[in-house]
C-alpha cells in the first residue's frame, strides 16, 4: 500500500529562487516538460548528417580523385570523436540531463558528472583533430610560399593550442576522479577554477577565426570565372558560420554558468556541442567537394555554363593573376599518389628560383 501511495506523490518542489515553469533560455516548458528527447535526437540527428559528409569526402578523394592524405583521416577521427561525444550526450540524457536538477536522481549525479567529463574530452579531441585536419589540407593544397609559411604557422598555433587544452582536461581535476566524486572534492581535491576554462573558451574562438581567415587573401589573389570563384568563396567562408556557432554556444555556457538548476538550464549547450562539432566536421569536408560537384552537376562547375569546356582545357579554371591558363606542370607541394592532383591547387613554384622566373604567378587547380 506504502508504493501505491507513493507512486501518486506529486514531483519535488523546485528549491528557492527557481521557476518551474520556464523552459531553458526562456524556450517553453516547465515542471512537466524534460528535454531529455531532444538531446537524444539532436544528437543522433547531427551525427549521422557529419558521418554522411565524412563518406562523401572519403568517397571524392579515394574514388574520384584518388588522393588520400592525413588530413582526410584526421577529419575521420574528429567524426569519431563527434559520435563518442554524442553518445556522452545520449547517456547524460538517460541518467536525467535534460530535466530539472531537483527532479534527478541523487544516485545519478556522480555519473552524469562523469559522463559529462568525458563528453567534454571527446569534444576537445574531435575539435583539435578538425582542425589540424583543415590546416594540413591548406599546406596540401598551396604551395605560394608566403601562403604555406602562414599555414605552417597556423598549424603550430592550432597543435600548441590543442594540446594544452587536451592537457587541461585531462587535469581538470587532481585527482581526476574528484570531477565526479563530490567526497574527494570535499576533502580538498584541486580542480581548474572557471577562470582557467574561460580563457580556454575565447582562444577556441581566436583559434577557428584564424583558420577560417588564412584562405581569404590567396582566393582574392586568384582570378577565375566568376561562378568558380563564388563557389571557392562559399565553400571556405563556411568555416565562419563555425565561428557564429561557437560565439552562440560561449553565450549559452556565459549566462548558465551559475545556473542552480544545471541540468535543466544547460540543455542548450548539450544542442549546440552536438551542431557545432558535426558542422566543424561537414565544414571540412565541404573545402573538398567540388569533384563531387563537377561530377554531379558538370554545368555548374563549367566555367562559362559549357559542360565540356572543363574537359577541352583539361584543367578549368586553372589561372594565374594575368588571367592566363597555365599547364599543370607547376610542381605541387608534395608528390601526389594516384591519376590526378587535388581539387584545387594554389601555387608558384616550389623555391625562390621557381618563384622569380614564375613572375610570382598564382595559380588554382579548381
Amino acid at each position: 500500500m506504502a508504493d501505491a501511495d507513493e507512486s501518486v506523490l506529486p514531483p519535488p518542489a523546485p528549491p528557492p529562487g527557481t521557476s518551474a515553469g520556464r523552459g531553458p533560455l526562456g524556450m517553453p516548458g516547465g515542471q512537466d516538460r524534460s528535454y531529455q528527447v531532444d538531446i537524444m535526437v539532436c544528437a543522433v540527428i547531427t551525427a549521422v548528417i557529419g558521418t554522411v559528409f565524412v563518406a562523401l569526402r572519403f568517397y571524392t578523394r579515394r574514388v574520384i580523385i584518388n588522393v588520400l592524405g592525413w588530413e582526410d583521416w584526421l577529419i575521420l577521427a574528429a567524426q569519431i570523436f563527434t559520435i563518442a561525444m554524442c553518445g556522452g550526450f545520449i547517456h547524460e540524457a538517460v541518467l536525467g540531463h535534460g530535466q530539472h536538477s531537483w527532479l534527478v536522481p541523487v544516485e545519478n549525479l556522480g555519473p552524469l558528472n562523469k559522463t559529462g567529463w568525458y563528453t567534454i574530452f571527446f569534444y576537445e579531441l574531435s575539435r583539435c583533430c578538425a582542425q589540424i585536419s583543415i590546416t594540413m589540407l591548406y599546406i596540401r593544397i598551396w604551395n605560394v610560399p608566403w601562403a604555406r609559411r602562414a599555414a605552417y604557422a597556423l598549424l603550430a598555433v592550432v597543435v600548441i593550442y590543442n594540446v594544452l587544452t587536451i592537457v587541461m582536461v585531462l587535469t581538470a581535476c587532481v585527482p581526476l576522479a574528484a570531477f565526479w566524486d563530490f567526497e574527494l572534492l570535499s576533502r580538498g581535491a584541486y580542480c581548474h577554477n572557471k577562470s582557467m576554462w574561460w580563457a580556454k573558451t575565447y582562444l577556441q574562438v581566436i583559434v577557428d577565426f584564424l583558420i577560417y581567415l588564412l584562405p581569404m587573401p590567396v582566393i582574392i589573389r586568384v582570378k577565375f570565372q566568376t561562378r568558380q570563384k563564388v563557389l571557392l568563396f562559399v565553400l571556405f567562408a563556411m568555416g565562419f558560420f563555425i565561428c557564429a556557432l561557437s560565439l552562440v554556444r560561449v553565450y549559452i555556457l556565459k549566462i548558465t554558468a551559475n545556473s542552480v538548476d544545471f541540468h535543466f538550464d544547460n540543455i542548450p549547450t548539450a544542442l549546440w556541442s552536438c551542431i557545432e562539432t558535426n558542422a566543424t566536421v561537414v565544414v571540412a569536408c565541404n573545402m573538398t567537394m567540388k569533384p563531387l560537384l563537377a561530377k554531379w552537376f558538370p554545368n555548374l562547375m563549367a566555367p562559362g555554363g559549357d559542360g565540356n569546356e572543363q574537359n577541352r582545357q583539361g584543367d578549368a579554371g586553372v589561372a594565374d593573376l594575368s588571367g592566363r591558363v597555365p599547364t599543370i606542370g607547376s610542381g605541387p607541394s608534395r608528390p601526389i599518389v594516384g591519376q590526378q592532383q587535388p581539387w584545387m591547387f594554389v601555387g608558384v613554384g616550389g623555391d625562390d628560383e621557381r618563384e622569380k622566373s614564375s613572375s610570382k604567378s598564382v595559380s588554382i587547380k579548381f
